[in-house]
C-alpha cells in the first residue's frame, strides 16, 4: 500500500482583498467552488480553506500547485458537510486510482487542511 499525506496552514485574512479579484477566483476555484465561496456569509474563510485544501492534496502528491492547475482539484461537500476531493482533468489521469481524505479546519485567523491519500 502507498500512502502520501499532505497538510497546509493559511491566514484567512490574506484572502479578503484576493477574493474581491474576479481574476483570482477564476484562475484558482471551480465554478462550483466559486459559488460555494460567495454564497456563504464568511467567502474568505471558505476560500481560504479551499486554498489549503488543493495545497494539501497538490502536497500529498509531491508536487504542490506549482506543478498543478488547481482548477483540477476541486473541493466538494458530502450532504454531512464533510469535504472531499474531486480530481478533474491531468490530476484525475494521473491521481484518480488514489483514495483522498481531507479534512479542513478554521480558528478566528487560520485555516489548516490535511490530506491522506492512499492505494493499494
Amino acid at each position: 500500500m502507498e500512502l502520501l499525506h499532505g497538510v497546509d496552514l493559511e491566514q484567512i485574512g490574506r484572502f479578503e482583498e484576493l477574493i474581491a479579484k474576479e481574476k483570482f477566483l477564476r484562475r484558482i476555484y471551480t465554478e462550483n467552488e466559486i459559488r460555494y465561496i460567495t454564497d456563504h456569509a464568511r467567502p474568505a474563510e471558505k476560500a481560504a480553506g479551499m486554498w489549503a485544501a488543493k495545497e494539501a492534496v497538490s502536497k500529498a502528491f509531491g508536487r504542490g500547485l506549482y506543478g498543478m492547475d488547481p482548477r483540477e482539484i476541486e473541493i466538494g461537500h458530502l450532504p454531512s458537510g464533510q469535504p472531499c476531493v474531486i480530481l478533474l482533468g491531468k490530476a484525475a489521469a494521473q491521481y484518480g486510482a488514489y483514495a483522498i481524505a481531507l479534512s479542513i479546519s478554521h480558528t478566528d485567523g487560520l485555516v489548516v487542511a490535511s490530506c491522506v491519500a492512499y492505494r493499494e
